[in-house]
């Protein structure tokens, strides 16, 4: 497997490099990725390539045992590409996005593409024969720092003409989005405009003002500009290498619709931060964040950046504690992670980034996350065999799917809600009862419960595939806010919950987005703060009630025999401990045994084996015993502050 930090050659003396490879070669080290951000090194003038110093940091690092991710680096546009040409996006209200950060780049810039090609052509006939060179990354998270949405005049031109195609003629999309209303029709694709700053929404306005199926088609344009530009990069490596490609994705990031993103890749990279300045993440959701990455390919994926000390541009996150890192790169690989590259190798003394520390601090002196992480690095080879190429057995998916999120994103239903902490509250639960909870799209028929929060952009295919697999025994929840839009983002004229009205066997007769706390009572109890559908039972049957205000007694949660499987509806939002069990009882009727854990013991489940680890700064006990396949020792339960146990 690859264990490894990115490092980055250009950054240190050339005096440096030997004793750097042998510090990771001592590490257990075996990869380092390079040179995402090194365009102006590898091309300082136009059309002048100079590849000298990454040939050989390439070939003294290989010497140590050490091969390289190379990186494309057209995140970080030099100045001369700036200086001549106006590559450079704009943001809503038409201001250029200005030089002196990265990626400034726009997707649909004709120059920024045709000088990203000939840096990638000149890269991939330079390295092509390399064989130290193992794979390749395109580019850098792309959507990182807002990049997604560009509002510029090639951006607006390439939109209109990426419309034509999906809708043929200008009537059609006019009828298709309802144009009509606020006099807001087109006399010719010429004419789209971009959904940037209009009269309604002033400078700094927390709110969308256009047509809502202008602007989801520019988000799906937008995502799809990316997509394009990455696999214009992909095409230009594959025309000189076989070497596996790939690029470092964001977890959670929502800007770009990453299984569009991933379908060009041979693998998938992201980069994991559970803790940085911007504050500290729930084991859980790092959890999330893993399956998320796994998802959108529905294969086993590297950590192409694992945090490795604090982390923060201008201040900083804090100190992972001693054993930190070790369960840290032990989780990503708990869910379906096959390696695992730090980042940095070393924290550097100039630069943006001399907060986020690297394995060794800026004195280059090894101290303990650099032996923790060495001592990890030994641990995996012998679990190797353990985690390459291996599974987790999956019971329950959350579906999570990129039109839904920026649909929801453009119409917020109500201020406090959001779609992804909905979809996020539902794998908490079922991380906390420990069941393996996948998060991708499709192929419903592997699980035995199939979650679907506020889906709510749909179409009669989607529909036709969940209805097959409720037919056939599965189970179905689904929640308020489903079923409602079309994927123009417009809104259906049938009784909500409109597409999912049968399945469920119920009318949503009302509704309301609460400005008043609401309770619920039956099968478990809880508060509704966002949210209430006021639910007429067809052929369902209740299992909850409010029991205030004036919808007291109304059905709240139900659930519908439909074919052979059933379909719970879930008509409000829910407290965490409310949410847990109703996930637990679902769960449980499906065929499916959570197991109880003190909170932040997290088991994975695995066909030979068990995978435990205590996210808690003290020790616990969890409900497992057995061989440990670490140490080869019996395993009593007892698992210290931040352990990790694979367990037979």
């Amino acid at each position: 497997m690859l264990y490894g930090a990115c490092y980055y050659p250009e950054h240190w003396e050339k005096n440096e490099w030997a004793s750097h490879a042998k510090l990771m070669r001592e590490a257990n080290m075996n990869t380092v990725r390079m040179a995402d951000f090194a365009w102006g090194v590898m091309e300082p003038e136009e059309d002048v390539f100079d590849f000298s110093l990454f040939d050989e940091a390439i070939e003294l690092l290989a010497k140590n045992g050490i091969k390289t991710i190379l990186c494309t680096p057209t995140a970080g546009p030099p100045k001369w590409l700036v200086n001549k040409y106006d590559i450079l996006q704009r943001d809503r209200y038409g201001r250029p996005e200005g030089w002196g950060s990265r990626r400034e780049g726009c997707a649909n810039n004709a120059a920024y593409r045709y000088r990203s090609a000939k840096i990638t052509e000149a890269m991939a006939k330079h390295f092509a024969n390399n064989p130290n060179v193992i794979a390749w990354q395109i580019d850098n998270e792309f959507g990182c720092h807002a990049s997604t949405l560009c509002y510029c005049e090639s951006c607006r031109r390439a939109f209109c003409a990426w419309l034509k195609k999906r809708y043929g003629t200008i009537d059609n999309l006019n009828k298709k989005w309802g144009t009509v209303f606020w006099s807001l029709g087109f006399s010719s694709f010429d004419d789209i405009i971009l959904p940037a700053a209009n009269s309604c929404e002033p400078e700094n306005a927390q709110a969308w003002s256009h047509n809502p199926s202008l602007d989801l088609e520019f988000r799906r344009f937008s995502s799809n500009s990316w997509v394009d530009f990455q696999q214009m990069e992909i095409d230009i490596i594959k025309k000189y290498t076989n070497a596996p490609v790939s690029h470092n994705l964001m977890g959670h990031a929502p800007d770009i619709d990453y299984y569009d993103l991933s379908r060009g890749l041979d693998f998938v990279m992201w980069d994991n931060y559970p803790d940085n300045q911007w504050g500290g993440s729930d084991y859980e959701y790092v959890s999330m964040a893993h399956e998320i990455m796994r998802g959108v390919k529905d294969r086993n994926f590297v950590v192409a950046e694992e945090q490795s000390g604090p982390a923060g541009w201008d201040c900083m996150g804090a100190n992972p504690e001693p054993g930190q890192l070790r369960l840290w790169a032990y989780q990503a690989l708990a869910h379906g992670g096959e390696g695992i590259i730090y980042f940095r190798f070393k924290a550097l003394n100039y630069g943006m980034e001399q907060y986020w520390h690297g394995i060794l601090d800026h004195d280059g002196i090894p101290r303990r996350r650099y032996f923790e992480i060495q001592k990890t690095g030994a641990e995996l080879k012998k679990l190797e065999q353990y985690i390459v190429g291996k599974k987790n057995n999956y019971d329950a998916l959350i579906v999570r799917d990129y039109p839904n999120i920026w649909s929801h994103s453009i119409k917020r239903h109500q201020r406090d809600f959001s779609y992804t902490e909905l979809v996020y509250s539902y794998f908490r639960a079922n991380a906390q009862l420990n069941i393996n909870t996948a998060v991708s799209i499709g192929n419903y028929e592997r699980y035995k419960v199939v979650y679907m929060p506020a889906y709510n952009v749909v179409d009669e295919a989607e529909i036709a595939k969940v209805t097959e697999y409720v037919r056939n025994g599965g189970t179905l929840v689904t929640t308020f806010r489903s079923g409602q839009r079309n994927r123009k983002n417009n809104i259906a004229s049938t009784t909500l919950p409109c597409a999912f009205a049968e399945l469920a066997g119920i009318e949503v007769e009302e509704f309301d987005p609460l400005r008043k706390t609401t309770e619920i009572t039956g099968l478990v109890k809880s508060e509704a703060k966002i949210w209430c559908d006021i639910i007429k039972p067809i052929t369902a049957k209740a299992l909850c009630a409010y029991s205030n205000r004036w919808f007291a007694g109304r059905a709240a949660i139900t659930v519908n025999s439909f074919g052979k499987g059933k379909v719970y509806y879930v008509g409000c939002d829910l407290t965490e401990p409310a949410q847990k069990e109703l996930v637990r009882y679902i769960s449980e009727q499906a065929g499916i045994s959570p197991i109880d854990a003190p909170r932040g013991i997290e088991i994975i489940k695995r066909e030979d084996f068990t995978i435990l680890m205590n996210h808690n700064d003290y020790e616990e006990t969890a409900p497992v015993t057995g061989t440990s396949l670490i140490t080869g020792e019996k395993f009593d339960g007892k698992m210290r502050p931040y352990g990790v146990e694979f367990i037979k």
